[in-house]
């Protein structure tokens, strides 16, 4: 069912970042923040996959401080590669950028990446195994000790918790001057097409899919983001 109601490949991706800026506490900032995080750990043309490539915001952000480095981009959606196919272009950093239509289970997985970014994806999977398949797949396609940086809507790890930050998210869209039809209709959205697990559930599968040390740098309302590393190579 969210296929339709998040159609990425009709309007809903057409302004899908134009929302993200209102809705979602920090979005401006987040993606040069992880990059700030990981980019030191990164080899000289390391291999970076992106989960989710979206409109390409990922992309420009690893390239423009990394010109050295290789990113793969991967997304169901037609139309979302076109814009960051778009985007990397006019930001003049597609030299050693490729785009994959597809999902992370499409992506060779050799050789394997130095690091896995996968940013707003999660909650479109429901909690069926369909969120621990994507997450082990992403795991398989990293080397040992590979960095993965996962950014996410969770739901509350208790009832109150949930219904807490829900509501102060929904004001935050008032706040943000959504108007009246605009939050009836994005709240339709959520409560359909969105599949909420508490963050504490999403640590726990993601360890079960072969990720370790899992290192919280960002929380607001019912966003989180980690960083983990691919289990194995020792130390």
């Amino acid at each position: 069912m969210h296929e339709d109601i998040f159609d990425f490949d009709g309007n809903y991706g057409e302004r899908y970042e134009v929302l993200a800026r209102r809705v979602i506490p920090g979005y401006r900032t987040l993606f040069p923040m992880f990059t700030a995080l990981i980019e030191p750990e990164l080899p000289r043309r390391g291999r970076v996959l992106v989960v989710g490539a979206g409109t390409g915001i990922e992309i420009v952000h690893l390239k423009r401080a990394r010109p050295d480095l290789r990113v793969h981009g991967v997304d169901p959606s037609e139309h979302m590669l076109q814009l960051a196919e778009r985007r990397v272009a006019e930001a003049g950093v597609g030299d050693g950028v490729t785009l994959q239509l597809g999902y992370a289970a499409d992506v060779p997985i050799d050789p394997p990446f130095d690091a896995a970014t996968m940013v707003n994806v999660l909650h479109f999977v429901p909690d069926d195994g369909g969120k621990a398949a994507l997450l082990a797949d992403v795991a398989q396609r990293l080397r040992p000790r590979g960095v993965f940086v996962f950014f996410d809507l969770h739901g509350g790890d208790t009832p109150e918790e949930h219904d807490r930050y829900l509501s102060a998210w929904r004001r935050y869209w008032k706040i943000r001057d959504m108007s009246p039809d605009e939050m009836r209709d994005f709240n339709d959205r959520i409560r359909e097409g969105i599949h909420f697990s508490p963050a504490s559930r999403s640590i726990e599968m993601a360890l079960a899919a072969g990720f370790a040390e899992p290192e919280r740098f960002y929380r607001s309302l019912l966003y989180g983001g980690w960083t983990f590393r691919r289990r194995g190579g020792g130390g």
